[in-house]
C-alpha cells in the first residue's frame, strides 16, 4: 500500500531508501537518488507517496543519534548554524505549506542530533558558547533555547538519557518557548513592569506552545509533556497548572533547571547578567522548591562553579579563561589572556589552576573577552575554523 512519507525519512545530501511515487502510482523518484536540497524535500514530503510493510510504524527518534563531526570542529561557527537552522523551523509555525510539519520536524531532530554530536565531540568548547560574550543580533528567543539545549546536551551522559527520550528532552528545550514567540524578545527589551495581559501571557505560554506542536503534527507524549511542564515547580507554585513534585516529569524539571540558569546569566534591559556563581548559588538556594536537590546537585556539578568561556583572575596575575572543568569542581583548567604586566599573550598558555601559583583568585568581567575570538582558546586552528 502508498502511504505518506514520515518526518526525517529524507535527508539532504543523502540517498532515499526507497522508491516514492505520485498518488497515482507514478515513480517520481528512484531509490538511491540523491536529495539536493530542502525545496526537494519539501516537495517531496508534500506530494510523495511509498511503499510500506504494514508492520513497518518505526518512529524515527527512536534511532536518534549524535552526528559525527570531525576532530577540528569550531562549535562556536556551529552553534551560529544551529541558530539559524531553528529560526527556519519556528518559521514552519505560520506557514500554509503541507510540508511545514515534516520541515520543523526535520529541522528540530537535526539540531538536536548536531547538538548531541558537539556535545561529544567538544564538550568543554561547547560549553564556552553558553558563557562568552554574544555580540550579533541574534533573538534572544533563538539563542536561549539553543543554549539550554546545549546545557542539557551536554549533561546527557550523566543523566542516563539516550535515544528517544534524550530526543524528546532536547527537542522540548528547543520548543519551550513556542507559545511566546510573539513577543519574546520584546520581554528581553522591555524595562517597565510586566502589564497584567503580559503576564496572562506568560502563563499560559506553556500550554499555548503544546497547541502549537500539535498544529505541527508533534504527538510524543515525553515532548508534549515536557514543554507543558517546564515551569511547574515542586511547591505547586509554578504554571500553568500547579503541579506538584510527583506529577512532573525528570525532563521538563532539567529544562527548568537550564532554562533559569540561561535566563540569569544573560543580560536584560532592566538589569545585568549575574555571575555564573551568582546565578549557580541563586538555583541551589531554591533545591527542593525549584528542583529537587539531585538533580539540581548533579546539574551544578555538571556545569561547575567555574565553566569553560568563564573569565578569571589566577594568582601569578594572568587573566586567563576557563577552556575546561577539571577533575575538582574548584581546578579549572584556564587559557592566559594577558599576563600582571599588561602583555597579552600571543599563544595563549595552558594554566592547571590546581598548580597554587595559578589558583583562581576571582572571576572577571566578560568585558576582556569580547574583542577576542574565541575558538583560539580552544585549540582550533584558524585555517579550520574559516573552512567550517
Amino acid at each position: 500500500m502508498l502511504e505518506k512519507l514520515r518526518p526525517g525519512e529524507l535527508t539532504v545530501g543523502k540517498r532515499t531508501t526507497m522508491d516514492i511515487y505520485t498518488k497515482g502510482g507514478r515513480l517520481l523518484l528512484s531509490k538511491g537518488a540523491h536529495i539536493a536540497n530542502d525545496q526537494q524535500v519539501e516537495v517531496l514530503m508534500e506530494r510523495g507517496l511509498v511503499k510500506r510493510d504494514p508492520s513497518d510504524r518505526q518512529d524515527y527518534s527512536s534511532d536518534f543519534k549524535p552526528f559525527r563531526y570531525s576532530a577540528n570542529v569550531n562549535p562556536f561557527l556551529e552553534i551560529e548554524e544551529l541558530e539559524s537552522q531553528l529560526e527556519t523551523a519556528f518559521k514552519q509555525i505560520k506557514s500554509q505549506n503541507a510540508a511545514a510539519p515534516d520541515v520543523f520536524y526535520r529541522k528540530i531532530h537535526s539540531i538536536s542530533s548536531q547538538l548531541l554530536g558537539l556535545a561529544e565531540r567538544a564538550p568543554e568548547a561547547l560549553l564556552g558558547t553558553v558563557h562568552w560574550p554574544r555580540q550579533d543580533e541574534v533573538p534572544y528567543s533563538i539563542h536561549h533555547p539553543i543554549q539550554c539545549a546545549v546545557l542539557l546536551a551536554v549533561i546527557s551522559k550523566k543523566i542516563n538519557f539516550h535515544g528517544e527520550r534524550l530526543f524528546s528532552t532536547l527537542a522540548a528545550a528547543l520548543t519551550q518557548n513556542l507559545g511566546m514567540l510573539h513577543f519574546h524578545d520584546k520581554l528581553n527589551r522591555q524595562k517597565t513592569p510586566l502589564t497584567e495581559e503580559q503576564n496572562e501571557a506568560i502563563r499560559h505560554h506553556p500550554q499555548r506552545s503544546v497547541e502549537f506542536l500539535e498544529r505541527m503534527k508533534i504527538t510524543d507524549p515525553i515532548w508534549l509533556q515536557a514543554v507543558r511542564d517546564h515551569h511547574e515547580r515542586l511547591d505547586g507554585s509554578g504554571y500553568p497548572e500547579s503541579k506538584t513534585e510527583q506529577d512532573i516529569c525528570n525532563e521538563a524539571k532539567l529544562i527548568a533547571l537550564a532554562d533559569i540558569y540561561v535566563a540569569l546569566i544573560s543580560n536584560r534591559e532592566y538589569r545585568d547578567a549575574l555571575s555564573v556563581k551568582q546565578a549557580l548559588r541563586q538555583i541551589f538556594s531554591e533545591r527542593g522548591t525549584l528542583v529537587g536537590p539531585g538533580l539540581t546537585k548533579l546539574f551544578l556539578n555538571q556545569i561547575g562553579i567555574y565553566p569553560p568561556g568563564t573569565p578569571v583572575k589566577l594568582a601569578n596575575g594572568d587573566t586567563a579563561v576557563v577552556t575546561k572543568r577539571g577533575v575538582n569542581i574548584n581546578h579549572p583548567v584556564c587559557a592566559g589572556i594577558r599576563a600582571i604586566s599588561g602583555q597579552v599573550y600571543m599563544h595563549p598558555p595552558p594554566r592547571d589552576t590546581s598548580d597554587p601559583q595559578y589558583a583562581v583568585q576571582e572571576i572577571v568581567s566578560a568585558e576582556v573577552l569580547k574583542p577576542l575570538q574565541p575558538f583560539l582558546f580552544w585549540g582550533v586552528h584558524v585555517r579550520k575554523a574559516i573552512e567550517l
